[in-house]
């Protein structure tokens, strides 16, 4: 895949590595063009993906083993060295960070973080909009909210609520809003 530019309103570079940056997004680009977007924070990217007009990019990184069955959603991005097992659905928009695992029959809702190093065992649901902190296990046939915050380094042994913050091993509760 090409990288012709990136677009991002708040750097004060001009170009890295040769590719340009062009500052606000703009429709006018060429129509052809598939764009990513490349933030970790899960709300901002789905907002920033609801002002999109162009198709966006699912990207898989070549070092990344996916096997049969999976299915990845549009816009997702599947960064280097993660293992993705059969029978998992991953969601649109979401980003599986470098060296993750996510095993069999997980289903990973639209706009989740998975962070580096995280390991998902098999029968895992992740809600929408969840971060899972680098190096977090999520042990087999967990169910973790939506908005769900877990710390790095938790090992989540128990279901998660929606909009809870867990740290910890085991994953503890440490803010819960409503």
């Amino acid at each position: 895949m090409h990288i012709g530019g990136i677009f991002d309103i708040k750097t004060p570079l001009k170009n890295l590595n040769k590719i340009e940056f062009f500052g606000n997004y703009s429709a006018q680009i060429n129509p052809n063009s598939k764009l990513i977007i490349a933030i970790g924070n899960n709300n901002i990217r789905e907002k920033v993906s609801q002002t999109i007009q162009h198709p966006i990019a699912t990207i898989i990184d070549p070092e990344t083993k996916v096997n049969k069955g999976v299915s990845i959603g549009e816009g997702s991005q599947i960064i280097t060295s993660s293992t993705i097992n059969v029978g998992t659905t991953i969601g649109k928009h979401c980003i599986i960070n470098t060296n993750s695992s996510i095993d069999h029959d997980c289903k990973i809702k639209d706009f989740v973080h998975i962070a580096p190093g995280v390991t998902i065992c098999g029968g895992v649901y992740i809600g929408k909009s969840t971060l899972v902190g680098a190096g977090t296990t999520i042990l087999p046939n967990i169910k973790v909210g939506n908005n769900v915050i877990i710390g790095a380094g938790s090992l989540v042994n128990k279901n998660i609520p929606d909009e809870t913050k867990v740290l910890g091993i085991p994953a503890k509760v440490i803010d819960h809003e409503k």
